[in-house]
């Protein structure tokens, strides 16, 4: 195969039959070789009877695979292990490709010599969006966009406004050969969403200098709808990343309480209290201040969940 395009889906047959059906719509030159990849990671719903309609009825190569262990980055590894393409291409199961997504993708590597690449990562609101998200532009990356205009190559450590992210990106199959593949301590799992586990990878390359590079025109649309349009959404999502990230945070060096510095705990504390204030006060701060109390809050619960400071695991 010339290229494999991996799918990891969770519990979300109906928005994955619109994925695979912007999949079959793509237009490849006939000489390519390519195939679908989905592993269902653990779907209670019409997952596997939506895929199995789909194959029955596309021309294209299609594989079902189960991946039992719940986890994002544990699924992206099984596409990788059952992958046939020289070149690996990932997106999820909320997203609506562009027609010529494969072949610019393929481009872009080939013509930069690239070990990776991805691009632009569009949003396709399915509700209003409401006027506290739309003055702060600033929490958009966590809802996975990425709408850069200008193309670029990545640098150690990645930037929010210089990245590339799962919805769209793509490896030549020869980097997990040689660097390994996604940390199974991060990315989505469940209904926790750690994420980092795509910074963490890509970091991983770029301090052994691989060149990944970033093109405006390959183009996705991610499907947002109303439940991350929520403010309790971003609360929950720097809650579980925080908690995440903390089993790489440095330990209390005296022991600490349980673990953790007895500065963490005050900050916390003294945090809790202007933050309730300011939201019993209405203060125009008072978002920005919960988005900082989960943070907070996040870590010292990461902190006591993995008491001893974690290392990569090489994707096992």
């Amino acid at each position: 195969m010339d290229c494999s395009v991996v799918i990891t889906t969770y519990n979300r047959a109906r928005l994955l039959a619109d994925t695979l059906r912007s999949l079959s719509a793509q237009q490849v030159p006939r000489a390519l070789r390519w195939e679908i990849v989905i592993v269902d990671n653990n779907s209670r719903d019409e997952t596997r009877e939506v895929v199995r309609r789909f194959s029955e009825t596309s021309s294209l190569t299609v594989r079902y695979e189960f991946e039992p262990r719940q986890g994002q980055s544990f699924a992206r590894n099984m596409g990788i292990e059952v992958a046939e393409g020289a070149v690996i291409l990932f997106t999820d199961d909320d997203i609506l490709p562009k027609p010529d997504w494969v072949p610019r993708m393929l481009s872009t590597i080939a013509t930069g010599d690239l070990d990776g690449a991805g691009g632009k990562v569009l949003p396709l609101w399915e509700a209003e969006v409401p006027r506290w998200l739309a003055s702060r532009r600033g929490l958009l990356p966590w809802l996975a966009l990425t709408e850069e205009d200008q193309a670029c190559m990545l640098e150690y450590p990645l930037l929010v406004t210089r990245r590339i992210v799962g919805a769209s990106m793509a490896f030549r199959r020869g980097v997990f050969e040689e660097f390994g593949r996604f940390p199974t301590t991060l990315g989505h799992r469940g209904a926790r969403l750690y994420g980092g586990e795509e910074v963490e990878f890509v970091n991983r390359l770029l301090l052994k200098s691989k060149r990944i590079g970033y093109d405006p025109s390959i183009i996705v649309h991610h499907r947002i709808g109303a439940d991350r349009l929520c403010k309790s959404f971003f609360l929950r999502r720097h809650f579980d990343h925080a908690c995440g990230q903390a089993q790489f945070l440095p330990r209390a060096r005296d022991g600490g309480i349980f673990g953790v510095d007895p500065w963490r705990y005050r900050q916390f504390l003294e945090s809790t209290w202007t933050t309730v204030v300011h939201t019993a006060l209405r203060r125009p701060d008072a978002f920005s201040l919960q988005l900082g109390l989960a943070i907070a809050a996040g870590s010292i619960l990461g902190m006591l969940k993995w008491p001893s400071r974690r290392h990569f695991d090489g994707g096992r």
